[in-house]
């Protein structure tokens, strides 16, 4: 992917989910996955990749939170919108290494199926890309309801005039 902001365009319109990854020898960075199948390392951390991608809609995380944590009743883990159809969910991806983050950030819209591995660990399958979480196919699937419950409310919030997508 490009420097700059050119990086954050392209992950909206070709992106799928990005996790945090843990470079030999760099550290924390954020591996891309992209809906052609391929997937990209950048050497950026994923809390950073988030920032921008949320600066770049012209929102944060602490509003999102705030906004929507209170209508899904929750504090952690709240999904982000970022316009209408177009939501965040995070998931653990991996153990925490010391204080680096292990949550990676897959958009709602991208989600084929889940299949649980085991108790607390399942497979989000998306279009050419399996991603194992750290969460039980309950958890997962709640916060697949919790995305479209934010995304529709984002939509009578910021565009009322938009006629609900049927499925």
């Amino acid at each position: 992917m490009k420097k700059n902001g050119q990086y954050i365009e392209r992950f909206i319109r070709e992106g799928q989910a990005f996790i945090p990854q843990n470079m030999k020898d760099q550290g924390d960075a954020v591996q891309v996955y992209l809906k052609d199948g391929q997937t990209e390392v950048l050497d950026l951390r994923s809390d950073l990749f988030l920032k921008k991608i949320v600066d770049f809609f012209g929102t944060s995380i602490a509003v999102n939170r705030s906004r929507y944590g209170d209508l899904i009743g929750k504090k952690n883990f709240v999904p982000v919108a970022l316009s209408y159809g177009l939501v965040l969910i995070p998931y653990n991806t991996r153990e925490a290494i010391g204080k680096q983050s292990r949550v990676g950030w897959i958009f709602s819209r991208d989600i084929i199926s889940m299949k649980q591995k085991s108790s607390n660990q399942t497979s989000i399958q998306l279009t050419d890309h399996h991603l194992p979480v750290l969460h039980s196919q309950r958890f997962c699937l709640d916060q697949l309801k919790n995305a479209k419950c934010i995304e529709l409310y984002y939509r009578e919030i910021h565009e009322p005039h938009r006629k609900a997508v049927t499925y």
